[in-house]
């Protein structure tokens, strides 16, 4: 099998809160990912980081519907706007901030973790 690039298509139906990006929006993220996402990922998961990768940094630049109410948010209130972020939501940085991030992350680390087998000296 070969190694197969998402489409907006795919990633707005993984992410339903992208739906209403333009797909060339989409597209110009997804080629963005393949910055941090290459050919030594697993072939099965390469869409998929891809997708979370450009998910994660749309996210972050407020592109579409993912950042309305951010996870971590513990109390909210509308007139004269008023949030209270819990202490691991307000601390969480880089791939940490947004739910596709950690998706991203959690494949990284089954794709490139694992035990290091270091020699000892004798």
């Amino acid at each position: 099998m070969a190694y197969t690039a998402p489409t907006p298509a795919a990633l707005k139906a993984r992410y339903p809160a992208f739906a209403a990006v333009l797909d060339a929006t989409v597209q110009y993220w997804l080629t963005d990912a393949e910055r941090f996402v290459d050919q030594t990922w697993r072939e099965g998961d390469y869409a998929v980081a891809l997708m979370a990768c450009a998910a994660h940094h749309m996210a972050m630049g407020n592109i579409g519907a993912a950042g309305a109410i951010p996870a971590g948010v513990t109390n909210f209130k509308s007139g004269t706007f008023s949030a209270t972020l819990s202490d691991k939501a307000a601390s969480a940085t880089g791939f940490d901030a947004t739910v596709y991030g950690r998706e991203y992350r959690a494949l990284q680390r089954r794709n490139f973790g694992g035990p290091r087998i270091i020699r000892a000296a004798c």
